[in-house]
């Protein structure tokens, strides 16, 4: 899916979360995805780009997004 093809309110969204975590000092955030939609195989996420627009980020680490895990499990019954 390109930026363009996403909902517009989608796009506000994460832009907005982006603006915020860079201003909480994330010099560099970005939002992993859970496909890789160039086909190289590798991760990849929205950032921001120099001028501060939503942007597809190829080939990122998801340690190297702001992804974050609670840690907590479900427990099952």
């Amino acid at each position: 899916m390109q930026i363009s093809d996403m909902p517009e309110e989608d796009k506000v969204a994460m832009h907005d979360t982006l603006l915020q975590w860079k201003k909480d000092g994330n010099e560099k955030p970005l939002l992993p995805l859970d496909v890789d939609l160039d086909g190289d195989g590798k991760p990849d996420a929205y950032g921001l780009d120099e001028n501060d627009e939503l942007v597809f980020v190829s080939g990122v680490s998801l340690e190297d997004t702001v992804f974050e895990s609670t840690g907590v499990e479900e427990a099952s019954e």
